[in-house]
């Protein structure tokens, strides 16, 4: 699995150069469904780190307590993966199945820059709801992620749901 960081989040994170995946790395880990994006912003007064799927826009949300460093945060995502598909009412079978085929956290630079701007949408857009699904005692926010993964995206000139692209991504592992 492969998270390609924002500069915000390389920051936040104290990030350098030597905490990257070397392109050996990188192409091992090239499928886009295992491939996340992740930016950290202010939302709602506080700072908010957003993962995006690559392929199907789905996301995680992290607030309060974030983590500092490269393996915390790695340990973060590994739990707050399994913990939003739950939350998000995925089967255990396709969580399992996801799961498998992640090995490990590989750290990257953004690649991206359409990924980027679509997380920075979905953050203007939750800046403009008034009541929110924050849980002001847990870091990983699966509640609000329920909430936002059930709205319409734009991918490129494509509208998607991301939890229905999730499940249809999901089901193509077992082909």
């Amino acid at each position: 699995m492969v998270i390609y960081c924002s500069k915000a989040l390389q920051t936040a994170l104290k990030l350098s150069k030597k905490d990257f995946a070397t392109t050996e790395q990188l192409t091992k880990e090239n499928n886009p469904f295992y491939g996340w994006h992740g930016h950290i912003a202010k939302v709602d007064g506080r700072n908010t780190i957003v993962l995006m799927n690559d392929k199907t826009m789905y996301c995680m949300l992290f607030r309060n307590k974030l983590p500092r460093n490269k393996d915390k945060f790695a340990e973060l995502v590994m739990e707050a993966l399994q913990y939003t598909f739950e939350v998000g009412n995925i089967n255990r079978e396709e969580i399992v199945n996801y799961m498998s085929g992640v090995a490990g956290v590989v750290i990257a630079e953004k690649s991206d820059r359409q990924i980027t701007g679509n997380i920075t949408r979905m953050i203007l857009d939750m800046g403009y709801r008034w009541n929110y699904a924050w849980r002001e005692d847990e870091t990983i926010q699966a509640y609000e992620a329920y909430e936002q993964n059930r709205l319409l995206r734009k991918i490129g000139k494509d509208y998607v749901i991301p939890f229905e692209e999730m499940l249809k991504a999901l089901c193509e592992i077992h082909k």
